[in-house]
């Protein structure tokens, strides 16, 4: 699960044998690299979970998938039902996600459900650490994560993937499918993708004690629906040349389990989302200029649209009054970004980009007037890769973004009127040093000056009457440190580590603040609360014991402070977290892949009253080829049913099974 790796092991080659699978490859002109003069990757920042191993480990969504790296933390389930990630203690406002280099946040708070994004249709998902490559654009505090499109290899291939769930009772929970499918034919090619996944409820553990709101079993709607669909189609017409058009629709619903935690204070939700959809159509292209140089387009239209109903208890049929009764976003994106990159000498290579973007937020609750709001964001940045000696390459970065506020409604009294506006700007330096000893070793080292600006939601949210807005709040910042390494120490073992140091500024967080605003003493206001510091330690294994057995391994361990104010704490994320598997190929056609994942306890509110447990959660899978083009595989995660949660409150599911049939073409 790195971006740099040794040969597949020998349990995974003979199953890649035995089936003449769907041989599509990484769509390359959708990554987004920092390169080495020649432009060969320079990946010592980047950690990537690929097709096959998104499918060895059962993970359906990308927010699952990229839980398995290191240095990645999930924060699951919550007030809204949302799969969130940290990175490093970066959440995904700070941590921006992509499709092919394209931006698909929402434009209103910076988040994303990864839930509602599943990885059949993907070749890859890379995650850049710290040190990404300015060629990302702004709000790259912390990362980025860029979601990788499938490439077809031959003129027609394919696979179809049907499955059921099972609770711990074996009762059914659902149902997915997913078909894929493509073809190359030299000049021209075409890819498409289609899923559905069904999901009725989930069961709880057998070790949850009921409350008030949660009797067990079943957990109260908790149900969701997602269905996909991906189309593109490339144009190939010389070596050098791709111009290729991307669609992609998302439609999914859910339903949001209750407050279930010993929080007094802990609202008592009744949502439910009757639609949760995203579209985006965007066009990928890239040029050619003589042998050493090539130009990038990416030009994209995303829209987002939403609805949350808010009823008045568990029957889930009468609306309540407050704080809404329906609620409706309406957002789009439009923007464009190019990059140009040169070979300048055969010891230097020089990437120039710039980059806007246009966000449209229209919000409404039912009975009131529309809201809306509107920033323009652009970003010129240059990055520059110059070899040293013979495998040293120093590379130097930075960029320059701005953001204008054009639109900024409130609605006050029954009428509509303007929010202060506000302007900002930062830059981003950054440098580091690759030496490559090999094909397989490398070590790196680099420091970074990265920010993120405050979205719509940070600014100018009333979070349904509990909070005050501040237009006034500035751009985080941070300067990111990073040693690593890693290699091939034995013939069958790899090893890798990375020691990392963030100083972070102006941070953003929900504070306590005096005010009557709220129907109290207090309010709630986003604040740039000042320092925070962030530093730990990423350790990885990869062995392979025998010709049939592979082990592995990462651990993350993590200290993050709050220098200038220690009374609020820092929510979200555990000090350690564990993640381990083991492979097996007991014969050429069976497989048994057994992973576990552990964490400590979190805060999870910043008065550190409430805490979310530390947990250990196992799971087991069994795959068997029965011939090159069909496979069938059984499973079962939390394999010991485990009560365990990531936000307090908001239990997770307990022992439950999968099966599912795969027929490749």
């Amino acid at each position: 699960m790195n971006t740099i790796r040794t040969a597949k092991p020998l349990w995974l080659a003979c199953m890649l044998a035995l089936a003449t699978s769907a041989s599509a490859e990484t769509f390359t002109l959708g990554e987004v690299d920092v390169t080495a003069p020649g432009l060969d990757t320079l990946s010592g920042t980047t950690t990537s979970v690929d097709q096959e191993e998104m499918r060895a480990f059962n993970r359906e969504t990308v927010g699952k998938a990229i839980n398995v790296l290191p240095g990645v933390t999930a924060t699951e389930g919550g007030p809204r039902n949302e799969q969130m990630i940290t990175v490093r203690g970066f959440d995904l406002r700070e941590v921006p996600v992509f499709v092919d280099g394209i931006p698909v946040y929402v434009s209103y708070d910076g988040y994303v459900d990864l839930g509602r994004f599943n990885t059949f249709d993907l070749a890859a998902i890379d995650v850049s650490k710290g040190f990404s490559s300015v060629l990302y654009g702004p709000n790259a505090l912390g990362g980025a994560i860029n979601l990788v499109s499938r490439k077809p290899t031959k003129e027609l291939e394919g696979d179809v993937t049907a499955g059921v769930y099972l609770n711990r009772n074996l009762a059914s929970n659902g149902y997915h499918t997913d078909v894929n499918g493509g073809g190359n034919h030299g000049t021209w090619y075409w890819q498409a993708s289609a899923s559905y996944l069904n999901k009725n409820q989930y069961q709880l553990s057998g070790d949850f004690s009921p409350t008030k709101n949660e009797d067990g079993g079943n957990r109260d709607n908790s149900y969701n629906r997602d269905k996909k669909l991906n189309l593109k189609f490339g144009w190939t017409p010389q070596v050098g040349d791709e111009y290729t058009i991307n669609y992609i629709n998302q439609q999914g619903e859910k339903g949001t389990p209750v407050y279930t935690g010993t929080d007094p204070g802990a609202a008592v939700r009744f949502w439910q989302w009757p639609y949760w959809d995203k579209e985006s159509l965007y066009l990928i292209s890239r040029t050619g200029i003589g042998n050493d140089s090539y130009l990038k387009v990416r030009a994209y239209y995303d829209k987002f649209q939403n609805s949350i109903k808010n009823f008045t208890n568990a029957t889930y049929t009468v609306l309540g009054s407050k704080p809404f009764l329906q609620s409706w976003y309406d957002d789009y994106s439009y923007g464009a970004s190019a990059e140009f990159g040169t070979k300048v000498t055969n010891d230097n290579t020089l990437k120039l980009a710039a980059h806007f973007k246009d966000d449209i937020h229209r919000e409404h609750n039912q009975g009131n007037p529309v809201q809306h709001f509107r920033d323009l964001t652009s970003s010129y940045g240059m990055e520059d890769t110059q070899r040293v000696i013979d495998k040293l390459d120093l590379v130097a970065g930075v960029s320059r973004d701005t953001r204008d506020t054009k639109q900024a409604q409130n609605y006050v009294a029954g009428n509509i009127v303007d929010f202060p506006k506000d302007n900002t700007s930062a830059w981003n330096p950054q440098v580091g040093l690759f030496y490559r000893a090999s094909a397989t070793d490398e070590v790196h080292a680099t420091a970074s000056r990265k920010s993120r600006f405050p979205t719509i939601k940070d600014r100018y949210s009333y979070r349904l009457g509990t909070a005050i807005p501040n237009a006034s709040l500035s751009p985080e910042k941070s300067t990111n440190y990073e040693i690593g390494a890693s290699g091939v120490v034995a013939k069958a073992t790899r090893l890798s580590a990375a020691v990392f140091y963030y100083d972070i500024q102006d941070m953003m967080q929900t504070v306590t603040v005096p005010s009557t605003q709220c129907g109290g003493a207090t309010c709630l206001q986003m604040q740039n609360i000042g320092k925070v510091q962030t530093k730990g330690m990423e350790l990885g294994i990869l062995n392979t014991l025998t010709e049939a057995i592979e082990v592995g391994a990462n651990l993350t361990l993590l200290s993050r402070r709050n220098v200038s104010n220690p009374s609020i704490i820092l929510t979200d994320v555990p000090k350690r977290k564990l993640f381990t598997y083991t492979k097996w190929q007991a014969s050429a056609p069976l497989s048994v892949i057994a992973s576990m994942e552990a964490n400590s306890s979190r805060f999870s509110n910043s008065n550190g009253k409430f805490v979310a447990g530390g947990f250990g959660v196992a799971n087991l899978k069994g795959t068997y080829q029965f011939n090159p083009a069909w496979s069938a595989e059984v499973g079962v995660n939390n394999l010991l049913d485990r009560n365990y949660m990531l936000v307090e409150g908001y239990p997770l599911e307990g022992r439950n099974y999968f099966a599912n049939a795969t027929m490749k073409f």
